[in-house]
């Protein structure tokens, strides 16, 4: 199990040093047209569409994995937090599994209507005529790397909490 965290975090990091990078091409493009604005009074062509339809999508779905090992998502404590510990670990368990399930079928759409782009050679409307599918590939890319870092953190609870579980029952002589 460590090698395969090792080697999931490992492909982590490369895919957020990817949506780093789609960050700062955004602040440069978005700096760049801002200057050009003021100073020729000229936008420069296809940087807002680029940014809204790619850097953005890339940047967003390409952290969602690092943001969950982080525990840095958006959840509420109120309710978990007066459980009991062993109620709010099972509760833990199927919101992980939940959530792979629901973001797995995200990447599955995802992945359709990324390869219908492709097969069907859709462009943007934009002055540039851009790919879409380049903008919609993110999509399941991001959203299958989460659903494996949520099955891996159900994997790694699940089989933390049964070991402390056997090792109480082995304590009290039970078994």
């Amino acid at each position: 199990m460590k090698m395969v965290m090792r080697w999931f975090e490992k492909l982590e990091r490369l895919i957020l040093f990817i949506a780093q990078a789609a960050i700062f091409i955004m602040m440069f493009l978005i700096t760049a047209d801002a200057v050009s604005r003021y100073l020729f009074h000229q936008s420069i062509i296809g940087v807002y569409e680029f940014t809204e339809r790619y850097l953005m999508i890339s940047a967003v779905f390409l952290s969602m994995s690092y943001v969950m090992k982080l525990d840095g998502h958006i959840k509420l404590d109120l309710f978990i937090d007066r459980l009991p510990k062993k109620v709010s670990s099972v509760f833990n368990l199927l919101f992980l599994l939940l959530g792979a399930a629901f973001v797995f079928c995200i990447g599955y759409q995802g992945m359709i209507v990324t390869y219908d782009a492709w097969v069907n050679n859709i462009t943007g409307t934009g002055l540039i005529p851009w790919p879409v599918w380049l903008s919609y590939i993110w999509v399941p890319i991001g959203a299958y790397l989460f659903t494996l870092r949520l099955l891996l953190q159900f994997i790694e609870i699940f089989f933390r909490e049964f070991t402390e579980q056997e090792k109480s029952i082995k304590q009290e002589g039970i078994l």
